[in-house]
């Protein structure tokens, strides 16, 4: 069930294709309202986002939990040292930017005075006054940095790809 030096464990895997799916839809979700005008549909679409925003961020810190209860999953042996160090940097690179992403997320409505919903319940209250020059700054944060973590999952793709159809070492299978 938990992580061993070989293989990841079932709670691993399935957090890890759940966030996944999540990431998409929420990427999905903030491109496609992002160019709306302002309005009840926009305003909707932005809770949800912003609700969904938050289960990632509850999934992350799961997710960190399954990570340091089991063991560390060792590179598939073999594998050049120096990919190894590109890979851990990434993987670092992709739960901080997850985390930064949907922090800056909550700080941009909550600097405009929205409390931030999960699902119609409300969650975090806003301790801000409006303050549009922290709002933008926020949501400058968040748009560039969420470009910054698809360019990364990008990365990540093109390492899956590398390891499946190059090396051809099982390392995807250990996700599966």
């Amino acid at each position: 069930m938990k992580n061993t030096t070989v293989a990841y464990g079932t709670p691993a895997k399935i957090l890890h294709w759940v966030l996944a799916a999540l990431l998409i839809g929420q990427s999905v979700l903030g491109l496609y309202f992002a160019d709306m005008p302002r309005g009840d549909d926009k305003t909707e679409l932005l809770r949800l986002h912003a609700s969904f925003g938050l289960l990632i961020l509850a999934f992350m810190f799961v997710r960190l939990g399954v990570r340091a209860s089991g063991a560390r999953v060792e590179p598939v042996a073999g594998t050049p040292a120096m990919l190894k160090k590109v890979a851990h940097a990434a993987h670092l690179a992709l739960y901080a930017l997850t985390f930064l992403v949907i922090g800056a997320g909550i700080f941009t409505l909550l600097t405009v005075g929205w409390n931030v919903d999960f699902f119609g319940m409300t969650v975090i209250p806003t301790w801000f006054e409006r303050d549009m020059d922290l709002h933008h700054l926020f949501e400058d944060i968040h748009v560039y940095g969420w470009y910054v973590l698809a360019g990364l999952v990008g990365l990540h793709l093109v390492g899956v790809i590398y390891h499946t159809h190059i090396l051809k070492d099982g390392t995807l299978k250990r996700m599966m």
